[in-house]
Order: C-alpha cells, then sequence, then structure tokens
C-alpha cells in the first residue's frame, strides 16, 4: 500500500461516484463504524449511497501512516446536509446545516483492494 493509493481512495470518496469508489474495495469488504458492521462491497456502498443522499460529505486525511498493507488516518469529515436530514448520529440537521467529524481510521489492504475499514469517532463539532 502507498500514501497515493490511500488519496486516491479519498478522491474517490469525495467525488459522490459510487462506481469510482467501489473500485477500491474487496467484494467482502468490511466496514466497522458508528452505524455498526457491514460486510460486502453492496452493503458499503449502500452505506455510502445514503450519506451522499443526505450530505455532501468531504473527507479529508490530516495523517497518513503506512505499514506494509495497513494504514492508520487522522480524518477532517466534514458533512453539510443537502436537505433537511430529521436523524444523523442522533442529531438533526437543517438544509445547509452541518458538523465536522475527527475520525481515526484503520486500514488492511488485500490483493491491492481496501479488504478491512475500521472507522472511529474521535470528536463531533
Amino acid at each position: 500500500m502507498t500514501e497515493a493509493f490511500m488519496r486516491g481512495y479519498y478522491d474517490a470518496y469525495n467525488s459522490e461516484d459510487a462506481a469510482r469508489l467501489g473500485e477500491f474495495l474487496a467484494d467482502d469488504v468490511l466496514l466497522v463504524s458508528a452505524q455498526g458492521e457491514q460486510r460486502g462491497k453492496d452493503a458499503y456502498l449502500a452505506t455510502y449511497r445514503a450519506i451522499i443522499g443526505d450530505f455532501t460529505d468531504r473527507m479529508t486525511p490530516d495523517e497518513i501512516a503506512i505499514d506494509g498493507e495497513k494504514a492508520s488516518v487522522k480524518i477532517t469529515d466534514r458533512f453539510t446536509a443537502k436537505h433537511d436530514v430529521p436523524d444523523f448520529l442522533g442529531r438533526s440537521f437543517s438544509k445547509g446545516n452541518g458538523f465536522t467529524l475527527k475520525l481515526s481510521a484503520a486500514y488492511e489492504i488485500r490483493s491491492g483492494k481496501m479488504a478491512t475499514i475500521n472507522i472511529t469517532i474521535l470528536s463531533m463539532a
């Protein structure tokens, strides 16, 4: 794994193009996040589509540390509601309003694809 691979992943995430993002994911990718545990590319992309349906979601990697086929990343994730959102992470958001998450993420690559993604919320503002 390289830093360029990770930056490409974030560029794809920020593009709001699910097909492009899907190119980075193993078919059996495991995503662990505040929304629970999901297995498989289809489940990951369904969650992604739901999020970008409600929010403009821009992840910025602040620090990337690579160790072989693993990466640890500190992320600033900014969300802006595209319409009124009655409940997301236990809060409601009016159109145009948003929030910022500080995240810690751990990734594991297998055969050039994301196999495991574990995202932890550090803070929400």
